[in-house]
């Protein structure tokens, strides 16, 4: 998303449409590529922090979380199919051990978006 004008704070005609075509310009170079290479957003184990209580396991649309042992024989641990994840975020708003994140937001960020969205 490209914000551009009195989307982003009041200003003048010219300055409005200045923006606009630089704007247009950025749209332009993306849409001009055969294909964009994106950062995957993906959940990730903190293995110091999982207990492996499963409660992500119950949250996830995707059925992208399963649990295992650990390999050391100290209990259990969840694991996430990459290829299943869409970095919803469900699962690290769930844990109550801080043993799961989304790559990219920290938890103070997921606590925020929670926060607002049951202020609604």
């Amino acid at each position: 998303m490209f914000v551009a004008g009195l989307a982003h704070y009041p200003k003048p005609v010219e300055e409005s449409i200045a923006q606009a075509q630089a704007a247009a310009a950025r749209a332009a170079s993306l849409l001009s590529k055969n294909s964009l290479q994106l950062d995957a957003v993906k959940a990730s184990v903190n293995r110091e922090n999982c207990d492996g209580c499963a409660l992500c396991i119950d949250v996830c649309p995707y059925n992208a979380i399963s649990l295992t042992e650990r390999g050391d024989g100290d209990g259990r641990l969840v694991l996430v199919n990459k290829a299943k994840c869409k970095g919803c975020g469900l699962c690290q708003g769930t844990c109550p051990k801080r043993g799961i994140n989304v790559d990219g937001f920290t938890f103070e960020q997921v606590s925020a978006q929670i926060d607002a969205a049951l202020a609604v």
